[in-house]
């Protein structure tokens, strides 16, 4: 209903609106309009103002009695103005919903237990017929109690959980809503893929984690009979041996390039160390393995060959799938008159950098004639027009093809990469972007950049896919306009679920719940640095606790190994950002805390927006941080969107999960809910007074000081945060106050942890209402007024957004 009818009426009756309904508000609960919160009152005025409606009365405000119930208001009106009241909708809406269940028994299997109990007795989780979608109809849940329904001293107590993962029968939405079946998603999935396959537009498919895009690349060959090569990031050995294993499923041939490290017993140092390393110091050249062993004849070759190249000497036509890295792709006879399927963003997998510009850029001038520069630093500070002119006019007339493999390979030393051409075809035309990088596009996808702060240079080099018969990318959470960057490509961006079915798919479809329990902080966690591991560990032992398990942690690599170095219980999955990629590791764990989101540093943002020809200069901090509209882009790809690829990394075929996520960095149409996490840490002084009482079970507060070693008036302080919390509780008075053990063996002795959601709405969410909740409950923790201001500044309230 209009909040208008709830501001219209008060207004209209009273000429202090404001006092009259808060004193209703006060008078208890059901005897009279306003008795109510202020939306369920405003949702019976609105319900009134529709029988006026019907009944062709204007001044409706006249007509209520507030003093009365809504139901006396309600009959008083039907009865006066003979108009019916909303009997019929519900008659309705009940035969709707009997005949939709009607409906639903009679094509659910005969098997089907059609009750909760046999349900639980036949100990099958309350999940619905994947075939079918229904419509939930719940509500809302009182969130201001815990699991067991109980409150000390109005504050909602977290510590007596027994509950596992997601509980499996989770509370539905207040309203209807209708979400797509797993299997209904998939097979949109599939037909994507094969309207894709079968498209000549270059295709970027957006499906969230779960929905199975890669499995569905490989079912859409056998059903459009369409060959495909299938590229994804290196050292996934289980994941190329998934996608085999499904090319068997569906009776198809199938085939993984071979790795050079892998299969060649020169480059493996099978044939000593020097060999080894000279090997390794071409290939960071750039030579490839290939041109490697065609161009020399090495140990590996003799007697048999080299397996290496006998696994490359395969007829492609005999494959209906291929199977291999992101640079396979710039090998020809794999992607002619084939599907190319790029399986997630690349990355970096086309673009080198080159940490000391100098060495390979001298050495390439010095060995090429009639171009007026004689090493870097002559090139890098020219002035001279006409000298630029002269360089750029014999680039024109030789090409830039000059770092070939053959003329690298003849030569024993002062050696420059295949790229540098680029490099100083770049700098010659390069432009500057006003935030000390620069940049020039060199034609065909190629682009250069030059980061002058650091003196790196970089050369994007996207593969040549014009023989292909297609490509067709898949990711779980795209950047685009990055994907057309990173391909040299023009993609089609298609995204496979509307925005209303991907929230209903995350809820309901795939049984995730998502707790946000930060709101403030992003909590970059790449480096390790800004790692706040005793408010970590504080989390993860009261979620531990809540759901009578180890829970499984996404994180940094470094915050991650320093997280086992403290003993902290986490289970034996938990794993990394950068890890993530195709893993199904943690698909078996239904709760999982992710702890911060990664973060690369600005010159990652800034190298790819100099690569797109834009410059990114990072403004603001935290969450208000802002580095221009395709900054902003790529830091969402490197953020936001790791972040989303970590929640659906668990329980990935609808079973059901509870993921904590200790952050702020969360896309902004994720639905979730909202709790408050770590109030604060635990002093010294409150474990060693927790300690102490649950030992003594009732102590006086001097008892307790000469227990501790610490002064009577700091332990006397800290007893009342403590009792605040439930968790102790007082008797007596002045000298004979003694405080009572009343719950310390369930404390979290790392801090004081909160993970009772705020609101069960997960859209449109009041900033105002969230941040009054937020301000309540800690208030209601005993932490000051000033602490609360710093926590909830109105920076933080106004630029948080749910939806």
């Amino acid at each position: 209903m209009n909040l208008d009818h709830y501001d219209q009426y008060w207004n209209a009756v009273s000429s202090s609106p404001n006092k009259e309904r808060d004193h209703l508000k006060n008078k208890g609960s059901g005897e009279a309009l306003g008795a109510q919160t202020a939306m369920i009152q405003n949702n019976h005025l609105g319900n009134l103002k529709r029988l006026f409606d019907k009944a062709g009365v204007d001044d409706w405000t006249a007509h209520i009695d507030h003093t009365a119930t809504y139901n006396s208001n309600k009959q008083n009106i039907i009865d006066t103005y003979s108009v019916d009241g909303f009997e019929k909708d519900r008659e309705k809406k009940l035969d709707r919903l009997e005949a939709e269940e009607e409906k639903l028994r009679e094509e659910a299997p005969d098997d089907v237990p059609t009750t909760l109990d046999e349900q639980l007795r036949r100990g099958q989780k309350t999940e619905i017929n994947d075939d079918v979608e229904v419509e939930h109809i719940g509500s809302s849940i009182n969130n201001n109690s815990n699991s067991n329904g109980e409150e000390k001293n109005g504050v909602s107590v977290g510590n007596n959980y027994s509950e596992k993962g997601n509980d499996k029968i989770q509370s539905q939405e207040n309203s209807s809503t209708k979400a797509i079946s797993l299997s209904k998603a998939r097979s949109r999935c599939l037909q994507a893929v094969e309207k894709a396959y079968n498209s000549d537009r270059v295709m970027l498919l957006d499906a969230l984690p779960g929905i199975g895009k890669s499995y569905s690349a490989i079912e859409a060959v056998s059903t459009t009979d369409t060959p495909i090569t299938i590229l994804t990031s290196r050292g996934r050995k289980g994941r190329y041996a998934e996608i085999r294993s499904w090319c068997q499923k569906h009776g198809l041939s199938s085939k993984v390039l071979p790795r050079v490290d892998d299969k060649c017993p020169s480059f493996a140092g099978k044939h000593g160390p020097p060999l080894e390393q000279k090997l390794k110091d071409y290939r960071n050249l750039g030579v490839t393995a290939s041109d490697l062993h065609t161009h020399w004849d090495l140990p590996c070759q003799k007697g048999s060959g080299c397996p290496y190249e006998s696994e490359w000497d395969f007829e492609p036509d005999d494959y209906e799938v291929i199977i291999g890295h992101y640079t396979h792709a710039y090998v020809e006879i794999i992607v002619e008159n084939r599907v190319v399927v790029i399986d997630e963003a690349p990355s970096d997998a086309f673009l080198t950098e080159f940490t000391d510009p100098h060495t390979t850029i001298t050495n390439f001038l010095q060995q090429t004639s009639n171009i007026p520069f004689s090493n870097y630093h002559r090139l890098l500070t020219n002035s001279d027009s006409k000298k630029k002119e002269l360089a750029l006019n014999w680039f024109n007339q030789k090409g830039i093809g000059l770092g070939n493999s053959k003329q690298i390979l003849d030569k024993d030393s002062d050696n420059y990469h295949i790229h540098t051409p680029l490099l100083v075809l770049g700098t010659l035309k390069a432009n500057d972007l006003g935030n000390n990088w620069s940049t020039s596009p060199l034609g065909g996808g190629q682009v250069f950049s030059h980061n002058q702060n650091l003196n790196k240079m970089y050369v994007l080099d996207p593969p040549t896919l014009v023989n292909a018969k297609n490509v067709v990318a898949l990711d779980g959470a795209p950047t685009p306009r990055l994907y057309d960057l990173m391909l040299g490509l023009n993609f089609n961006h298609k995204q496979l679920l509307t925005d209303t079915e991907r929230e209903r798919y995350i809820r309901h479809t795939q049984n995730i719940k998502i707790i946000q329990t930060e709101l403030k902080s992003i909590y970059p966690y790449s480096s390790g640095n800004h790692a706040n591991l005793d408010r970590d560990e504080a989390l993860l032992r009261e979620v531990a606790k809540r759901h009578s398990c180890q829970p499984a942690v996404i994180t940094s690599d470094r915050v991650l190994n320093k997280l086992k170095s403290k003993n902290i219980p986490i289970s034996a999955n938990s794993t990394y950002y950068g890890n993530l990629k195709g893993s199904n590791k943690l698909a078996n764990e239904d709760v999982g805390v992710i702890l911060g989101s990664p973060h690369y540093g600005d010159p990652f943002i800034e190298r790819w927006a100099a690569l797109f020809g834009t410059e990114a200069t990072g403004n603001g901090q935290g969450l208000t941080k802002s580095y221009g509209a395709f900054g902003d882009e790529i830091l969402q790809h490197m953020r936001e969107n790791e972040v989303l690829q970590a929640i659906f990394r668990f329980a990935r075929d609808g079973s059901g999960s509870t993921v904590y996520v200790n952050t702020a960095a969360i896309p902004s149409w994720l639905p979730r809910e909202i709790a408050l996490g770590v109030v604060r840490k635990r002093s010294t002084i409150e474990r060693d007074i927790i300690e102490a009482l649950s030992d003594l079970c009732v102590a006086s507060g001097a008892d307790i000081a000469r227990e501790t070693g610490h002064n009577k008036n700091t332990v006397r302080s800290n007893l009342r945060k403590i009792q605040q919390e439930g968790l102790v509780r007082k008797t007596g008075k002045k000298k004979g106050t003694q405080w009572h053990d009343d719950g310390l063996s369930g404390a979290n002795t790392c801090g004081l942890v909160d993970l009772n959601s705020l609101t069960d709405q997960t859209h449109n969410i009041s900033i105002g209402d969230i941040g009054d909740k937020i301000e309540h409950q800690l208030e209601q923790y005993g932490v000051d007024q000033h602490e609360r201001d710093r926590l909830l500044g109105d920076g933080t309230m106004t630029n948080w957004r749910t939806n």
